[in-house]
């Protein structure tokens, strides 16, 4: 059922393509919209490697470049499989206030749930970390799983990745280049120095003749 609903609405999604790249506003936000990067995410919630960035970079990233206005952070999601089509729906059936936030659950709870989907009792895990944002209920999960206005915005956000050419997850985007794992991700002090690296070189950039 969910194939032949993502089947019949990407044609329409696809039209709008050209657009979508250069569209700031798709996505999860955090930070100034003026920062002099912006850094965009693509991540799966299962997935391992988005969890050891989420764990062990982002904190880093949030304290010394989101929060000192330097780095604007967008993430999208990358949907690899059912149970991230899942979670996703529930993350953002509270709105935007609280994706973060249960985004957050969702990590810290990651290997429960690759656990108890292997396991077939997975629902149970979406109920426990739902509990707390007033997802208590299969009928409330389901509520959100088959929200229309939801699964359209997560197509929105699957379109725009067809633009980049994504390595797995996850996969960063800086200022609109693509930026794959490697030996800045080895620990939050060498993408420190990376993000540092890239903050000095706009700076060494020529003004706009036209300012």
């Amino acid at each position: 059922m969910l194939k032949s609903l993502l089947t019949a609405l990407v044609p329409a999604a696809i039209l709008a393509l050209p657009a979508l790249a250069d569209d700031l506003s798709i996505g999860h936000s955090k930070g100034s919209e003026d920062a002099p990067i912006t850094l965009i995410e693509y991540g799966s919630v299962t997935c391992g490697g988005c969890k050891y960035f989420h764990d062990k970079i982002m904190p880093r990233v949030e304290q010394d470049y989101i929060e000192t206005g330097k780095v604007r952070f967008i993430f999208r999601e990358a949907l690899r499989n059912d149970v991230d089509t899942a979670l996703i729906s529930m993350a953002r059936c509270k709105g935007e206030d609280k994706f973060f936030a249960i985004t957050d659950a969702i990590f810290e709870r990651q290997p429960e749930i690759i656990k108890t989907a292997q396991a077939g009792t997975v629902l149970d895990t979406f109920l426990d970390i739902g509990a707390e944002f007033g997802i208590r209920t299969p009928a409330q999960f389901d509520a959100c799983y088959e929200n229309m206005n939801i699964r359209l915005d997560m197509i929105e956000v699957q379109e725009t990745a067809d633009l980049y050419e994504l390595r797995g997850t996850p996969t960063l985007i800086v200022n609109g280049e693509e930026k794959y794992v490697d030996k800045d991700f080895e620990s939050a002090d060498a993408f420190a120095a990376y993000l540092d690296a890239q903050l000095a070189a706009l700076s060494e950039m020529p003004a706009d003749p036209a300012e």
